[in-house]
């Protein structure tokens, strides 16, 4: 009896840790930026808010690469990518994003030619 009460103690402990950082991460307002790059190419990527000092980030992806970066969107926008390779340059905008909550921005490209822009709020 003892054993098992020390072990829902635990648990409820560890219960009570992850919520309190769940919420701690909700009241930050810091959403995560996922960008995937699903071909086997690396290309040259920049990734950014239309809002400016938002969030930007740029560099090489190699073939198959994800990148987790957290941003803070202070108002209203959309995310931008741009991307290169050898056959030019190619432009992406879409997920809306806002102060507040925070969101989950997914940038998958499979080949430059071929990005998409998700933005969904964290419940």
């Amino acid at each position: 009896m003892k054993g098992a009460r020390r072990l829902l103690i635990a648990l409820g402990g560890a219960v009570l840790v992850l919520a309190l950082l769940a919420g701690a991460v909700v009241w930050s307002g810091r959403s995560l930026v996922i960008i995937d790059n699903r071909g086997d190419a690396a290309l040259t990527v920049e990734v950014s808010a239309t809002r400016a000092g938002d969030f930007a980030w740029s560099g090489e992806l190699k073939g198959g690469q994800r990148l987790f970066r957290l941003a803070t969107f202070r108002g209203d926008g959309a995310v931008r990518a741009v991307c290169r390779d050898g056959e030019g340059v190619y432009r992406a905008t879409g997920g809306h994003v806002s102060a507040g909550r925070p969101h989950r921005v997914d940038v998958v490209i499979s080949g430059c030619a071929a990005m998409r822009i998700d933005a969904d709020r964290l419940p």
